[in-house]
């Protein structure tokens, strides 16, 4: 059986959210080759396939009931549901933090969102990966600017940026317009 896509997350093995192994997951548990080992929000599998993530049958089996935020009723499971534009639908912000595999963060991950929909989660990042994506820069330029940063501290931080270390950024892209969009984190 082939493994799932995910709109929001397309590459799961490549951002470092699964690994390819063989284990039985504790939902389905079926044999497979990919096991996730990002973040859950409810209860903790000893191991948990990209399958039962898509299909939704994590969310349903992990699940503590209610939502993590104490009034939603959005049930987040695998990225928290926060900081979400008004103009995206409800049912996009269900997809990504019950059915797409999240990321794990040195703090608390946060999903981006463009255009009234969630953005592709790509990876982390550093600054190497970062020049690439101009605007990726300027948006987390323009994040430190509203922190009261100086734009010397701005540049010596967002140099010391470090895919695998930290800080570290992660890097999303718009599904809509391809806009690259990023945020940061430090432990």
């Amino acid at each position: 059986m082939a493994e799932p896509t995910f709109r929001y997350h397309p590459h799961p093995l490549a951002s470092g959210s699964a690994l390819r192994i063989d284990h039985v997951c504790s939902v389905c548990g079926m044999a497979r080759q990919i096991r996730y080992q990002g973040p859950v929000y409810g209860r903790q599998p000893d191991s948990l396939c990209l399958h039962c993530i898509h299909s939704g049958a994590a969310s349903s089996a992990l699940s503590i009931s209610g939502g993590s935020d104490g009034d939603s009723d959005v049930a987040a499971m695998f990225s928290d549901a926060v900081d979400v534009p008004d103009d995206v639908p409800l049912s996009v912000v269900e997809e990504i933090t019950q059915r797409t595999p999240g990321f794990a963060g040195w703090q608390q991950e946060a999903w981006l969102y463009h255009c009234g929909d969630g953005a592709a989660f790509l990876g982390p990042a550093g600054y190497r990966e970062l020049e690439a994506h101009p605007e990726a820069l300027a948006m987390l330029r323009e994040d430190h600017q509203r922190y009261g940063w100086s734009p010397t501290d701005t540049e010596q931080f967002l140099r010391g940026l470090d895919r695998t270390g930290e800080p570290t950024a992660y890097l999303f892209r718009c599904l809509h317009c391809d806009t690259n969009l990023a945020s940061w984190d430090v432990g």
